[in-house]
């Protein structure tokens, strides 16, 4: 085991002898360590992370943002003890300190996080990966509605915007008409038909964006609702609690929705480049709006149900911007395997869209009419 990771976890308030450390290679942005300690009452784990500060900027708001929510959220599960739900729990430091700062031998600063690992339970990379879809389409959108509905009374004017502009659908569009003004590359002129399209829709798919405080209410934001970050039971497949809370931050639900369902309800990843293999199912996505919908059609205002069915092309329209913004700049933000990686995500989201965009009424229809029904 390594002599920096005993180190590391000894200014952590942790019980009993640290036996093992494994890896967790699956997170794209933190590094991950599952710990395994012996104690006097039988073994227990933790999850150890090394916070990447190249993408959190300041990390100790980031961790301010996740103990007040954490706090709020175990606050109100007592109030309810049958839901099943859970939240993390971070452990302090001995010096009761949210996380560690460590000087590496660079004497450069790194950042480490415990937090109590939940046991029994398990997490879905897509839905097929499961015997029932549906059911687990469904559960995801009410995990995700209990989360909102749990921080719908949380002053959200307490949280630090950690990631400012994240889901400011208009500034992403200028973004790309920045790059493609400045010429970087050519590789705008590979997409001139779908830029003509985008720039037709810039005005209906900021409508999120502009409402925003207005009529549609800033609330506490996930703003990483793909479907593994959904810790569901081993033995039910509920969902028992959100994870990876380090984007919560001020902003509008529509967005979690739409990119929960975006993310999760698409039929391939966002590389694939067969057009056949790229559109949204339906079922799954109408099975994630009525779970949602059951937990949350109370605490939602009607204008934010009305703009359900347009939160999922702004959002995949809004990512379709980022990887062709990139593709332009080459390649200067999502890491890429091949040449034009981001430009088949790009086609990949743009593709998606459009059939998004084919299925907006019924989208829409479905929505009103469950809204009127669950309320």
């Amino acid at each position: 085991m390594d002599n920096k990771i005993r180190e590391v976890v000894g200014n952590f308030r942790i019980d009993g002898t640290l036996v093992s450390a494994e890896e967790n290679a699956q997170g794209n942005i933190n590094s991950t360590f599952l710990l395994t300690y012996e104690t006097p009452k039988g073994s227990a784990k933790y999850l150890l992370q090394k916070i990447n500060s190249n993408v959190f900027k300041e990390p100790y708001l980031v961790m301010r943002n996740i103990g007040l929510v954490s706090k709020h959220i175990k606050k109100k599960l007592t109030e309810m003890p049958e839901s099943g739900y859970k939240t993390l729990s971070y452990v302090a430091t001995v010096t009761d300190e949210p996380m560690y700062t460590h000087i590496n031998e660079a004497g450069e600063k790194e950042y480490y996080r415990v937090y109590e690992y939940i046991d029994d339970c398990i997490s879905y990379n897509n839905f097929e990966d499961s015997e029932n879809p549906e059911e687990v389409a469904y559960n995801a959108g009410k995990c995700f509605g209990a989360f909102h509905m749990l921080l719908s009374d949380f002053p959200v004017s307490m949280l630090a915007e950690t990631i400012p502009d994240f889901h400011n659908t208009p500034k992403r569009f200028d973004a790309l008409l920045v790059a493609i003004e400045n010429a970087i590359t050519n590789r705008a002129f590979e997409c001139s038909e779908e830029i003509i399209y985008l720039i037709s829709k810039i005005k209906e798919y900021s409508a999120i964006y502009n409402k925003l405080g207005r009529t549609i209410p800033v609330r506490v934001t996930h703003n990483d609702t793909k479907l593994n970050n959904i810790l569901m039971s081993t033995t039910t497949n509920k969902g028992v609690a959100v994870i990876d809370l380090d984007t919560v931050m001020p902003g509008s639900v529509l967005y979690d929705i739409g990119d929960g369902i975006r993310s999760a309800c698409a039929n391939s990843f966002e590389d694939e480049t067969d057009p056949e293999k790229i559109f949204l199912k339906i079922d799954l996505a109408k099975a994630y709006i009525k779970g949602y919908l059951e937990e949350m059609a109370c605490s939602l205002t009607y204008d934010e149900v009305r703009c359900i069915g347009l939160s999922i092309r702004v959002l995949t329209y809004e990512l379709a911007l980022r990887f062709l913004t990139d593709y332009i700049n080459n390649d200067t933000y999502f890491k890429i395997k091949y040449k034009t990686h981001n430009k088949d995500r790009f086609m990949n989201q743009f593709l998606l869209l459009k059939d998004i965009e084919k299925k907006a009424c019924e989208i829409d229809a479905y929505v009103e009419q469950l809204y009127k029904d669950v309320k």
